[in-house]
């Protein structure tokens, strides 16, 4: 069915309607977008902190690591270890809750994996170093120097080691979700521009359709009337259209018809006058011809 075959009302509906749906589509995806790239930012947020607390409980480790061998150099001495034990308590006790907070937020199979292996890393380390200050206090230096050298100081970099790698996978993670939210952004971008480039073509479209569909036949009604207002009744008035300006352009046409039909009848009306006016003409020259002879006569 062709466009010019709705109503006028219509088709302005329809424009209406369809500029209304497309407005619509743009605020629901906007608003998609805007949920998608605020779940994105809090995704780099959580994981952010989620490196902030592993960064802090390596360099905690690292921090306790430094001051048991500060302990272990000074082979024991009252005062160093005075001054240290309570540091190092109280930062093994940090890393006990940064380690549990880990474990609570870590999802990823990866992550899961290296905190047990941490777990198992640490447990080795803590044993080594009781062992060494168990040597130490008995005054065996050169087996406790063995112990440091040859267990607490591997225990510790492997602990270290992975407590880093730890570290760099958070660190990864961080990146990953940076670089999706950038492309979650790009892509909402590229979605609302596209939607509101059809937007903007569909409108437009729609407008010139709808204008046309109007414009073109009151042109039409107006050349008509102004042909039919010159006297020019043979002007053809042809249309299929089934809108209100169809409706006028038929009623053109019928007035043009009846028009027409009376301009006959004024026609032959005046042919009949002139033919009786004719007969009574000559029916009046014959009555004078005939008033002369008698007078004549």
């Amino acid at each position: 069915m062709s466009f010019h075959q709705f109503k006028v009302g219509q088709r302005l509906g329809f424009g209406f309607l369809s500029v209304l749906l497309l407005l619509m589509a743009v605020t629901a995806l906007a608003w998609n977008g805007l949920r998608a790239t605020q779940a994105a930012t809090e995704r780099v947020i959580e994981l952010e902190h989620r490196a902030s607390v592993t960064e802090e409980w390596a360099a905690s480790t690292t921090l306790n690591i430094s001051r048991a061998l500060a302990v272990a150099k000074s082979r024991a001495d009252p005062e160093v270890d005075a001054y240290f034990k309570p540091l190092i308590a109280q930062t093994s006790t940090r890393i006990s809750e940064l380690q549990k907070t880990l474990e609570e937020e870590v999802t990823s199979d990866e992550g899961k994996a290296l905190l047990a292996k941490i777990a198992t890393l640490r447990a080795e380390y803590i044993d080594v170093r009781k062992n060494f200050f168990a040597v130490l206090n008995t005054g065996d230096t050169a087996a406790a120097n063995q112990i440091l050298s040859g267990k607490v100081l591997p225990a510790a970099d492997r602990y270290s080691g992975a407590q880093g790698e730890m570290l760099a996978h958070q660190r990864s993670l961080v990146q990953a979700a940076m670089t999706e939210s950038a492309a979650t952004v790009r892509r909402n971008v590229a979605w609302l521009a596209s939607l509101a480039a059809l937007a903007v073509v569909v409108a437009s479209v729609l407008a010139w359709r709808i204008t046309r569909s109007v414009t073109e036949p009151v042109n039409q009604a107006v050349s008509i009337a102004s042909a039919v207002a010159d006297g020019n009744l043979a002007v053809q008035v042809q249309t299929d259209r089934k809108d209100e300006l169809g409706d006028l352009l038929n009623a053109l046409s019928a007035m043009k018809t009846a028009l027409i039909q009376t301009v006959g009848q004024v026609r032959s009306a005046t042919d009949s006058i002139n033919t009786a006016s004719v007969e009574i003409a000559s029916g009046n020259q014959d009555l004078s011809a005939r008033t002369e002879q008698a007078a004549s006569n």
